[in-house]
């Protein structure tokens, strides 16, 4: 392959199914990375409705006659309607030309995810937006992963590693979206990954149904409680966080009844305590490796809860906290940047998920490239 670097564009729909991330970046796959632009589209209301739906129902029915469904076809179609739509938009906003763009990388929501039966579904149709956008596409990252036995996620490490990792430092790179996972960086070589639980998705799950809103916005309902120390010895003791690492996790694995039930405490309790059980569950990630860890990058739309911020710097009292930005990236794209720079490394036939990050039998390149028809 002639080229070096390439423009490459990432688009990202994550668990909290708020919207599209798009990040278009410059780079070689490896340590040559530019960020150009980042830009955030939300869905409307009843979009999202209509997605959290279809996750229900691929959740739990047959899945393959479920892909068959008229609502599965609309839904995936308008979806893909609405990437191309952003896309050109995008493109429109920062004045850049479609024309130079090598390819494209597009993680859609995730409708159903378990690496054990072998299966992760996301929404997008590739052959579509190849076609429509006449570039090449880079779609289902997990599913070379998940046939070597791996976990399919957490699937941006490789991008933590190229941005951060230093000589004699060890880092914890901690993402925290609907679900957290971290990236632990030992020096330069070692990589070594997982999903740790829930993220936002408990206290998004309680405020939907308690406060009639999508998320605590600055964690300002969670600040006004007190936390249920009984809640959190019961909730330690759940299986998920007995489980061996490397493991992963879908929002639709944790049910906000399983963890709360009909209780009559406060709901300002609930969620103050909900909260501090996602920073206690983060911050004990620090107890699965020998190696002292010298500093904590944060990224990802929970360092945006303050409440939740400020209880994970408490409990790292003596360790080095900064986020992503610090270092002039966006937390709100991490995950866009790393899907473009992944899709690179695809083109290049570079391998993106590892045995230490996933659990698989060996090492793979992640994701399939759909081309345009001539």
């Amino acid at each position: 392959m002639k080229k070096k670097e390439f423009y490459s564009l990432g688009v990202m729909s994550g668990t909290s199914l708020d919207g599209l991330d798009l990040s278009l970046i410059r780079s070689d796959g490896e340590k040559k990375i530019k960020i150009l632009y980042n830009t955030h589209f939300r869905f409307s209301f009843e979009f999202k409705k209509k997605i959290n739906k279809l996750i229900k129902e691929f959740n739990k029915s047959n899945k393959k006659k479920i892909v068959e469904t008229p609502f599965f076809k609309e839904i995936n179609l308008n979806f893909s309607k609405l990437v191309k739509e952003k896309i050109k938009r995008f493109l429109e906003i920062h004045s850049f030309d479609i024309n130079e763009i090598d390819l494209i990388g597009l993680h859609g929501n995730t409708l159903f995810h378990n690496p054990k039966k072998k299966k992760s579904f996301q929404l997008g149709d590739p052959l579509y937006l190849t076609n429509q956008l006449k570039k090449p596409l880079v779609f289902r990252f997990r599913d070379n992963d998940i046939d070597l036995g791996g976990e399919g996620a957490p699937l941006v490490p490789i991008y933590h590693q190229s941005l951060f990792a230093k000589k004699k430092k060890n880092l914890m790179v901690i993402n925290i979206g609907g679900i957290s996972n971290f990236t632990c960086l030992l020096g330069l070589n070692g990589v070594f990954a997982s999903d740790i639980g829930p993220g936002n998705v408990l206290i998004d799950k309680f405020c939907q149904k308690q406060f009639k809103k999508f998320y605590d916005f600055n964690g300002v309902y969670a600040s006004k409680g007190k936390i249920i120390c009984k809640y959190i010895k019961l909730w330690e003791k759940k299986r998920f966080l007995k489980l061996r690492i490397p493991k992963s996790f879908d929002n639709y694995f944790f049910k906000i009844d399983n963890f709360v039930g009909s209780s009559k405490k406060s709901k300002f309790d609930i969620i103050r305590t909900l909260t501090f059980f996602t920073a206690k569950i983060i911050v004990q990630s620090k107890n699965l490796f020998k190696n002292e860890i010298d500093e904590w990058i944060f990224c990802g739309g929970g360092v945006k809860n303050i409440t939740l911020m400020n209880d994970i710097k408490k409990l790292l009292k003596g360790f080095k906290v900064r986020l992503t930005d610090d270092f002039g990236y966006d937390s709100n794209f991490i995950e866009s940047q790393a899907f473009a720079y992944i899709s690179i490394r695809t083109l290049k036939k570079k391998k993106s998920t590892f045995t230490t990050t996933t659990g698989a039998k060996k090492d793979s390149i992640s994701g399939e490239i759909f081309r345009p028809e001539v």
